[in-house]
């Protein structure tokens, strides 16, 4: 990890600014949940840049509902249909246990499938979470992060797969690992569930060794080669 954000000092970026657009987890530690997702949203209205599309974690927290008149939260959505206390009721009064009724979508077609937005294709969302984060069957059945619910031997877990349209793996795919860890942990600590296994999925993938400085440097950064 040091060895990449000293690689990544020529981009202006760090491990920790790359995992913070994923979950801001000083935030959540300083705040807690509920109060950082305001604090959060504070911020980024402060902070965000003109022109430019926010964060992945802004697009969890803050979307639009099915009226278009109010917001709605997915990623407390999501946590609170987690929860046991959240799995909904038999006819006789059990609690019922769904494994795969939880997604969390980050595309918005408003903004990724513009035409001017020069980048490698875009997503076409099927995942709307005003809608269909409300249901328990019948939902659309491709997404971005989509968490699992599994009984195991011990207790419940929560397992993620995150999928990505491009990656690069130079300047992103650390951070965004360590970003994806740290929302898996969220969740499953708020949800009172064991955390599980994180998969990464990339549907185009690009070996951006420029970003390092180059093939040696990329050797050097991976452990390959002895530093010079």
């Amino acid at each position: 990890m040091r060895r990449v954000d000293a690689a990544l000092v020529a981009q202006d970026l760090t491990l920790r600014t790359v995992a913070g657009t994923i979950f801001p987890l000083p935030l959540y530690q300083r705040y807690g949940r509920p109060d950082f997702y305001e604090k959060y949203k504070a911020m980024l209205k402060r902070g965000k840049k003109q022109g430019t599309w926010g964060t992945y974690a802004s697009r969890m927290i803050d979307r639009s509902s099915a009226d278009g008149k109010t917001s709605i939260n997915p990623l407390d959505m999501l946590v609170k249909r987690l929860r046991q206390d959240g799995q909904p009721m038999k006819q006789d009064g059990s609690v019922s246990s769904f494994t795969s009724a939880y997604e969390l979508g980050v595309a918005d077609p408003a903004a990724d499938l513009d035409l001017d937005y020069d980048d490698l294709g875009g997503d076409v969302p099927t995942y709307n979470a005003a809608i269909d984060g409300r249901r328990w069957m019948g939902m659309p059945c491709l997404s971005h992060l989509s968490f699992k619910r599994v009984k195991e031997a011990d207790g419940f877990a929560v397992h993620l797969t995150a999928m990505y349209r491009s990656h690069h793996y130079c300047a992103r795919a650390l951070g965004n690992l360590l970003g994806l860890a740290q929302l898996l942990s969220f969740v499953a600590k708020e949800a009172e569930l064991k955390v599980g296994t994180l998969t990464c999925l990339s549907s185009h993938a690009v070996l951006d060794v420029e970003t390092w400085g180059g093939v040696q440097r990329a050797q050097s950064v991976l452990g390959l080669t002895q530093s010079k």
